[in-house]
This record gives structure tokens, C-alpha cells and sequence, in this order.
């Protein structure tokens, strides 16, 4: 996802020449070194200095450019978050926010790197827009997105590989959702790569006979309304699955539109009111309860709910 991210980066360079790439010293972890090496001149390093990062992101804004931010998650949602919500959102700046190394899968980098708040926090700043990928064809159609659309926008980008989900030219509308797979027992609701975990739960389940539609939600704020409550009404009950903590995030978010729309008994996966601390990306998953297996077991619990 890292090299889509960056590869993406050069191709919409050439397409806006007003696009800026600012970097805070990630830009070889990140891969915005690929957007360094085709616009030497059009990549600022600030160095470890997040906080400014964001301030001289919201200034080139305001001259017309149409400045990337990039660096991790855990420095865009906690480090310089006041710069992001004051400097950039209050004033619905055009600065896009990519936010590397989310949730679990970081390389073992433990509590300080693993960011699973970040939904969580850009959702609840106005003018912000949140969005997590559920493939590489999902991210550029986000990247594409976020720059056709004026305004904040934060997006994830894990430090995992995703199978295809999505064909190469998938379009990304915001609030806009995906049915991804039909079914009639229970419904998965799945962002960022969690959805590839929710299509392998539905298959474990299919050899029980029950049937799990899935539902890609990459676009959190805003959400399909319409389509969390249509789903849901259809099957009567909802796993949700986020690659981030289950307090205020994506779960609290399909939660919040199903107690308004459609009450249905839910179970929320995703790590709960605790750190993540540093071990393997399969172990971690495992530890934290977020694996395809512990999506079908909260798929069996939640459907003797109804």
C-alpha cells in the first residue's frame, strides 16, 4: 500500500502542478521519496518538526497550492493535532493528510507508532473528512478524490499488502459504501483492510451455512447512511471490523446511524481500551482479537442476538 501511495503521489503531480508534498524526515518509509525524486522542487523537507509541518501546510494552502503533509498517523492525529484542527479545519483549508504506519500492522513499532485513535480524532474535527482504503486501486481512487474536492481530507495508508478488492479503475465517492458481498444472516461492515479480513470471515462462515453479506465502508466521514441501514434491516444484525480502537472510531460511527436508522444487535471488532504494544503483525492480530476467525465467532454471537 506504502509504494501505491507513492506511486500515486508522481501521478498526480503530473496532473496538478499547484500539488505540494511537504515531509517531516518518513519520506523513505512513507514512499513519498517517489514524488521527491520525479519534483525535487516540489518536496519540502521540514525535518522532525510535525507541529510545523501542518502550520506551513495550512500557508501554502492559502496561496493556492494544494499541499501533502505526509507522515505517520500517530504524528498527524496526536503530535501536531491543534496545528491540524485550528490551522487547517476551522479555516476548511485545502491541505490533504495521509497518515502512514496506522493501526496494527507497523513493523513492531509498539505504542508510540501504533495509531488506533486517528479515526476516532479526525472524525470528530469539522470540515475534516476521513477515509481508509480497502486495496491500492481503493487508495488512488481516495488520493484522486481528495484532490477534486475542496477542502481537509485525512486517509490511511497501512504498512500491510491487501489482495485486490476492487477492479483497477474503481471510483471513490465519498459517503458513498460498497456492497462487496450479498448475503441475508448478518451483516460485516469493513474499512481499510479489515474488509479483506470480514471477506475471509463470510467464507468461514459459508461452510456453516450462514450467509454474511459484507460491506466495504472506506469513506467514515461521511458515511452511507443509507446503505449501513438498508444492509442491516436486510439481515437483522452487524459485526463491525476496524483496523483501530473501537472507542469513537469506525464501529462507534456504523453504531451511531444504526441506533438512529435501524436498531440491530452489534458486535464491534477492532482493539480495545488498551495500548498496542510491539510483536508480530499475525500475533498482534491475534492478541487483540481482530483476526477473520474472531470476526466469524462475533458473526455467530451477534446473529443468536436477533
Amino acid at each position: 500500500m506504502r509504494d501505491v501511495f507513492g506511486h500515486t503521489l508522481v501521478e498526480l503531480g503530473r496532473e496538478f502542478p499547484q500539488m505540494l508534498v511537504l515531509d517531516a524526515d518518513l519520506h523513505t518509509s512513507s514512499k513519498a521519496l517517489f514524488f521527491k525524486q520525479a519534483f525535487p522542487n516540489r518536496f519540502i523537507q521540514v525535518g522532525i518538526a510535525e507541529q510545523n509541518l501542518f502550520g506551513i501546510a495550512a500557508g501554502l494552502a492559502l496561496t493556492g497550492f494544494i499541499p501533502f503533509p505526509s507522515t505517520f498517523a500517530a504524528f498527524a492525529s496526536r503530535r501536531a493535532l491543534d496545528q491540524v484542527a485550528i490551522s487547517i479545519c476551522y479555516p476548511r483549508l485545502n491541505v490533504k493528510i495521509p497518515g502512514s504506519y496506522v493501526g496494527i500492522p507497523t513493523s513492531r513499532a509498539g505504542s508510540s507508532h501504533n495509531c488506533i485513535e486517528d479515526i476516532a480524532v479526525m472524525r470528530s474535527l469539522p470540515n475534516m473528512r476521513v477515509a481508509d482504503p480497502g486495496d491500492g486501486a481503493d487508495l488512488r481512487a481516495i488520493m484522486r478524490a481528495a484532490v477534486d474536492i475542496d477542502g481537509p481530507v485525512y486517509f490511511r495508508i497501512p504498512r500491510y499488502t491487501l489482495p485486490r478488492l476492487f477492479p483497477e479503475d474503481h471510483r471513490f465517492e465519498w459517503g458513498k459504501g460498497a456492497l462487496v458481498r450479498h448475503g441475508k444472516d448478518v451483516t460485516l461492515f469493513g474499512t481499510g483492510l479489515m474488509t479483506n479480513f470480514c471477506m475471509q470471515a463470510a467464507c468461514l462462515l459459508e461452510s456453516e451455512h450462514i450467509e454474511a453479506e459484507v460491506v466495504h465502508l472506506a469513506s467514515i466521514k461521511p458515511i452511507d447512511r443509507d446503505l449501513i441501514a438498508s444492509s442491516a434491516s436486510h439481515t437483522g444484525c452487524a459485526v463491525t471490523a476496524e483496523n483501530a480502537t473501537i472507542l469513537g472510531g469506525f464501529g462507534s460511527a456504523v453504531c451511531e446511524v444504526l441506533g438512529e436508522l435501524c436498531p440491530v444487535p452489534v458486535e464491534r471488532i477492532g482493539v480495545r481500551d488498551r495500548w498496542v504494544d510491539s510483536g508480530g503483525i499475525q500475533e498482534l492480530f491475534e492478541h487483540h482479537g481482530m483476526t477473520p476467525e474472531d470476526i466469524a465467532a462475533a458473526a455467530r454471537k451477534v446473529i443468536n442476538r436477533k
